[in-house]
Formats: structure tokens, C-alpha cells, sequence
């Protein structure tokens, strides 16, 4: 969701495929990474005041258009499968359990830039965006 917020490699493609989804899901942390990371950019002197206060505001704003699976004990059952079987981060599973809860039923893409949790989502045969990362990210 940061790549939606500030521009780092992958931002333009990232706004695109937001642009073009028809309806967007993640799990509720999500608002909390984004967050973190917008303070993380803050105290590292990446972002202004400014943009600091503006990259808030559109969370906000994309949030509120964001359907967002509620973190609860089922998920977190899954999460922790989902990481001994994948060797994921904490979030990283829980947002692939989540993405394969959101699942059932439909086709979903994936958008993620980290190489470990897109082999994760490859695996359980979701079309990943972008298509292929670039060698520099």
C-alpha cells in the first residue's frame, strides 16, 4: 500500500493496477504497516512535514475504499501454517492467509514487491503484480 502514498520504485505501476482493480482487499493490518512505514520515512528525513501530513490523508482517503479482512484467531490459525510452510515474516502470512481467505471462489491478483512473499502467492497459483519485479528493487 505504500507504493500508493509516496513514489519509490514501483509507485506508477502499483497506482495503476489500484486504478484498475475492481475492488481492492488486504487484511486490516495493512493500515498499520502503512502507517509505520509513513512515520519510518518521517523520522528518516524521506518525507517532508508536509508530505508526511499529505501521505496521511491519502491513507485515509484509499482506505476507506479498501475491503479489509479483520485480523481475528481463524486468521491467525492460518497465518501461522502459512509461515511454517512458506518460511514467511509475521505480516507476510498473515496477509497471504488473508489473501487466500478473500480467495475462495474468485480470481484475485496479488500485488507485493517482497521476493519471499510473492513466491508464497505464486505457489498457491495467484497472478502476481507486477508481472515480474525489476532487478533493482
Amino acid at each position: 500500500m505504500i507504493k500508493l502514498l509516496v513514489d519509490e520504485p514501483g509507485a506508477e505501476e502499483a497506482r495503476r493496477a489500484y486504478s484498475d482493480a475492481d475492488g481492492v482487499r488486504t487484511t486490516a493490518i495493512a493500515h498499520v504497516e502503512a502507517t509505520a512505514a509513513l512515520t519510518r520515512m518521517r523520522k528518516g528525513r524521506r518525507l517532508t512535514p508536509t508530505q508526511f501530513d499529505r501521505a496521511l490523508d491519502d491513507l485515509e482517503s484509499i482506505w476507506r475504499g479498501i475491503f479489509s479482512h479483520t485480523v481475528n484467531g481463524a486468521l491467525l490459525a492460518m497465518a501461522s501454517e502459512t509461515a511454517r510452510t512458506h518460511a514467511l515474516r509475521a505480516y507476510d502470512a498473515v496477509h497471504l492467509s488473508g489473501a487466500l481467505s478473500f480467495a475462495t471462489g474468485e480470481e484475485l491478483d496479488f500485488a507485493c514487491w517482497d521476493k519471499e512473499l510473492r513466491e508464497a502467492a505464486k505457489r498457491h497459483e495467484f497472478a502476481l503484480i507486477p508481472e515480474h519485479l525489476q532487478t533493482a528493487q
